[in-house]
């Protein structure tokens, strides 16, 4: 394997708790080959100092700062332009790192001329708790592009990219699509070039309680709607307020309005998708009918309409047994029978999603 320079890019913005242990899993790594760029954003903590400390231990880290706290987007583009690697690997301030996750990534992209994104599996703590919980994304490019069709299947810290998917290609992080600047990257990124996650684990990504506070959730639903936008164009989908609308309930497998009238409607949208796939595929038909037939599945049980709409559910074509688990249809039966309302809780989707 030949060792091009990697730019691991590092926004920080108070992260004093954190970011030691964060950097330090990057300076620690197996493949050394390596410019650390952290941008501070205006920190208003100890993080400055913190910063200075881990430079004095390392040569390799380079440190900028903003005069204004600029916010996550700009400092990531900025940051992008500051890189000098072939490769650009991404890293939040406050997760962490396997030592080999840079050597493993940069053997993929160098045995792969043809993609320029990898990401990895990645396990979600907390702080202070013992518990890792393994996330999973699918693995092939053929499975990423009908997954992406409704949502990110790119962990943004854990990811790798060509430097030439900004320089070339021309995207970028883009503030239309704030809360979701990753999700619609990945997404334009998937009709230019290929995307793929390596099938392990590499990074430990640490959850916090209000990553994107109640105040965001509104925002980051309408601009997820903007990605959907996105995939819409490119496959000649209508992106009317009511599609899109439509869009966003299969998405998140949970229907805007409670009513048979509109959950057909959703059923239509996942069978137009189908169809479009067979005529002209876009991606593994396989997969794709694997997700909607779960998405169906989810969504007939946060419908709110009562043990009626089972029969809906069982006997529609994109109903199949062969994709459930006794658990899934468990859980319908229970939230038909109560009417659940769906609920953001993580509790909740642990046992209901």
């Amino acid at each position: 394997m030949s060792t091009p320079l990697v730019s691991v890019l590092i926004p920080c913005y108070n992260v004093e708790d954190y970011v030691v242990e964060s950097v330090s899993s990057i300076m620690s790594q197996t493949y050394t080959n390596l410019e650390i760029i952290i941008i501070n954003d205006s920190s208003s903590d100890g993080t400055a100092n913190k910063l200075d400390e881990l430079a004095h231990r390392d040569s390799r880290i380079k440190i900028y700062t903003n005069d204004v706290n600029l916010k996550l987007i700009k400092t990531l583009n900025k940051g992008v332009d500051l890189c000098n690697g072939k490769y650009i690997a991404r890293m939040d301030a406050d997760d962490i790192s396997f030592p080999t996750r840079i050597e493993k990534q940069v053997e993929f992209l160098e045995r792969n001329g043809d993609y320029d994104v990898v990401s990895t599996m990645f396990y979600t703590f907390r702080t202070g708790k013992a518990k890792r919980n393994l996330y999973i994304n699918p693995v092939t490019y053929e499975e990423l592009q009908a997954y992406l069709l409704f949502r990110s299947g790119i962990c943004h810290p854990a990811v790798m990219v060509r430097k030439t998917l900004f320089t070339e290609l021309g995207l970028k992080f883009e503030e239309k699509y704030l809360h979701v600047e990753d999700y619609a990257l990945w997404s334009k990124a998937l009709y230019c070039t290929k995307l793929a996650n390596l099938n392990e684990p590499l990074l430990y990504y640490r959850v916090h309680e209000h990553q994107v506070s109640s105040l965001n959730k509104k925002k980051q639903i309408d601009n997820k709607k903007e990605v959907f936008k996105i995939h819409c164009e490119k496959l000649g989908l209508s992106s009317s307020e009511e599609d899109l609308d439509i869009y966003a309930s299969v998405a998140e497998c949970v229907p805007t309005h409670s009513s048979f009238e509109y959950l057909e409607k959703c059923e239509v949208f996942m069978q137009t998708l189908l169809d479009r796939n067979r005529n002209d595929q876009f991606c593994s038909p396989e997969y794709l009918k694997r997700i909607l037939s779960l998405h169906w599945i989810r969504l007939c049980a946060n419908s709110r309409l009562g043990v009626s709409v089972l029969d809906k559910c069982f006997t529609s074509s994109l109903y199949d047994k062969t994709y459930y688990k006794k658990r899934d249809i468990l859980i319908l039966r229970i939230k038909c029978i109560f009417k659940m309302e769906y609920k953001k809780s993580f509790l909740y989707k642990l046992v209901f999603r």
